[in-house]
């Protein structure tokens, strides 16, 4: 199983980090994520609940439905299919809280497993930290982006 659990304190008002992980259409400004296209709209809002997104994260190709939409305090979703390899997705959730009026926290986390026989629990393992690193790096990647 892959497990990967990011906590953050960001240096932007919540609305701002809500804005910027909602984003989906946006997301290939990050180095990891070489495409990223709204599939399907969400039901409220292109980006909420509901929405279908394709992102293409290093050699993965990953289909994701927005399960939950709260703005500006919770986003979940769930990977609906993937390529090269099949991943059961268990959890995608990223919650935000106000620190004050500059700062928010950000938890953002992911679970499941990557289903190839006999190596699937050694790929879970690297999976779960280059996805910690990867999720990271896109909230430091907004924070620069806010300072410039």
């Amino acid at each position: 199983m892959f497990d990967i659990n990011v906590q953050y304190k960001i240096a932007l008002p919540i609305e701002a980090v809500f804005e910027a992980i909602s984003d989906h259409q946006s997301y290939n400004r990050f180095k990891a994520c070489k495409f990223a296209n709204l599939v399907e709209t969400g039901e409220s809002e292109p980006n909420g609940l509901g929405a279908l997104r394709e992102l293409h994260v290093g050699p993965l190709q990953l289909m994701e439905r927005i399960t939950v939409f709260e703005r500006p305090t919770r986003m979940d979703y769930h990977i609906e299919s993937s390529k090269p390899v099949d991943i059961r997705h268990t959890l995608g959730s990223i919650k935000l809280t106000a620190v004050d009026a500059e700062h928010t926290h950000v938890s953002w986390e992911s679970q499941g497993f990557i289903q190839m026989p006999l190596i699937g629990w050694l790929i879970d393992k690297r999976f779960s930290q280059l996805g910690a690193k990867g999720f990271l790096s896109i909230l430091k990647h907004i924070e620069r982006e806010a300072a410039l």
